[in-house]
């Protein structure tokens, strides 16, 4: 048994809305997908989102939030740049390296490990967010 998470395990969790998101930053025609990390990342505004959704901006809006509360989304904004989007695409890998957790992944339900995969995300994210310049 395999401990990576599927991306859509995870999406399964947001609204259809969020999903549709997801779907329409992925394939947008400047998301651009990078091997080496899993995410793909695009220059990709809300409003353009909105556009490319046929929804309104706070609808747009809204799935964002939702994308970014799950961690697959991370949104980069710096003063006199333009917005950069990372959308996770590739599969989360959940298992840990010390053999008992291991072990106790093994035995988990799977909503626990697609759990376990929302936090590694999340705090993968804020580590990233952290190591990001200041803003001035």
């Amino acid at each position: 048994m395999g401990l990576d998470i599927a991306v859509e395990e995870i999406l399964a969790r947001v609204p259809a809305r969020a999903r549709t998101a997801y779907t329409n930053l992925i394939t947008h025609k400047d998301t651009r997908y990078d091997a080496n990390t899993g995410w793909s990342c695009a220059y990709v505004t809300q409003q353009d989102l909105a556009d490319d959704m046929k929804v309104s901006l706070r609808t747009a809006t809204r799935a964002v939030n939702d994308l970014r509360r799950i961690g697959v989304l991370r949104v980069h904004v710096w003063p006199g740049a333009v917005t950069e989007t990372q959308v996770r695409v590739s599969d989360v890998p959940v298992a840990s390296i010390f053999g008992p957790v291991r072990m106790a992944q093994r035995q988990m339900p799977h909503q626990q490990l697609v759990d376990w995969a929302i936090r590694l995300l999340m705090q993968q994210n804020c580590e990233f967010e952290d190591a990001l310049p200041e803003g001035e």
